[in-house]
């Protein structure tokens, strides 16, 4: 507990712009702001936000300080790293190396982290064991971008439980193959889904526990659907914390509609939750173009290019080996 004034203080600096001359960390360049990711914020949150399965390693050298490691542990066993911050890129890899031991230990065995998309991150995770699989662009929509329009044909409907098997559907056919594989849902997940507590796994992932997540749906024909959008509205209203959307529509839908609909919905619950000054984040995955360029017509502006990575110890345990040779 007495590392803790330090930790802030890291955590603190790390949010400063790479370009920013008074910049002294290395850190993963996520976006986020404010900073309620960084443990600095996360300190002032109430305890009921903290999980107490989340593990912090630290960097010292000497009698200080340089560095630090935070994981969040998931509901299915895998870990999450929020935070990866140090001085040098010597102490970061130190780090990185630890988490990954520790997952060894502790018997998991997927590791995921997003990051900026740079050469010193990439070689870091690439050191580690880590792999890239997908590309996102975030989003972000300010509260001075004005306000939303009225809409009068309503779309979107409250999901379901018996919409659990159409969205899975509908992820299947827009997610490219070698990005399923390594996302691995299961119709247990995908039954959370409806419920607005989970989503398939984005950079904005951590930001779930300070928000209240509802999903919904827009209809297809034949019992299918052409679109769900997961809405999450921030919870703390004196931290100013950020609302976060996730939009998934089928090829030839136009998600201009949708995303003024999610917007009104974020609004009218935001105005009930307190905290309608919040900005909105979006994260859109590289082939899911389409949604970025109807978040940009409603105000929403790129804030960053991001990479999801992962560590698979079963890819290593089941990848083919030398065998003897017969004959």
């Amino acid at each position: 507990m007495t590392d803790l004034a330090a930790l802030a203080e890291i955590s603190r600096r790390a949010q400063r712009p790479a370009h920013d001359e008074r910049s002294e960390m290395h850190s993963l360049g996520l976006p986020i702001g404010p900073p309620v990711l960084n443990l600095y914020q996360l300190f002032r949150m109430p305890l009921s936000l903290i999980r107490s399965s989340d593990s912090i390693w630290v960097h010292q050298r000497g009698s200080v300080l340089d560095g630090l490691a935070r994981v969040e542990r998931d509901p299915g066993g895998d870990w999450t790293i929020v935070e990866l911050s140090a001085v040098s890129e010597a102490a970061r890899a130190r780090l990185s190396a630890r988490v990954v031991r520790e997952a060894g230990r502790h018997g998991v065995t997927r590791v995921h982290v997003a990051c900026r998309e740079d050469a010193a991150n990439l070689a870091l995770l690439g050191s580690a064991g880590f792999h890239a699989y997908a590309r996102e662009t975030l989003f972000m929509r300010q509260p001075s971008a004005g306000g939303f329009a009225p809409v009068r044909n309503q779309t979107l409907r409250p999901a379901t439980q018996r919409d659990a098997l159409p969205i899975a559907q509908l992820m299947s056919h827009i997610t490219p193959a070698a990005v399923s594989r390594v996302d691995m849902i299961d119709g247990t997940e995908w039954a959370h889904a409806v419920t607005g507590a989970w989503t398939p796994r984005a950079s904005i992932s951590p930001l779930l526990r300070f928000v209240e997540g509802r999903a919904y749906v827009a209809d297809g024909d034949a019992g299918n659907i052409n679109a769900w959008v997961h809405i999450g509205v921030a919870r703390e209203s004196d931290e100013q914390h950020p609302h976060v959307i996730r939009i998934c529509v089928l090829p030839g839908v136009d998600p201009s509609l949708l995303i003024a609909e999610s917007l009104a919905t974020v609004a009218a619950r935001a105005t009930r939750a307190g905290t309608p000054e919040s900005a909105i984040l979006a994260a859109v995955r590289s082939y899911e173009s389409r949604v970025g360029a109807g978040l940009r017509a409603h105000g929403f502006e790129e804030i960053a290019d991001l990479r999801l990575a992962v560590r698979d110890a079963r890819a290593r345990v089941t990848a083919p080996g030398m065998v003897p040779a017969i004959g």
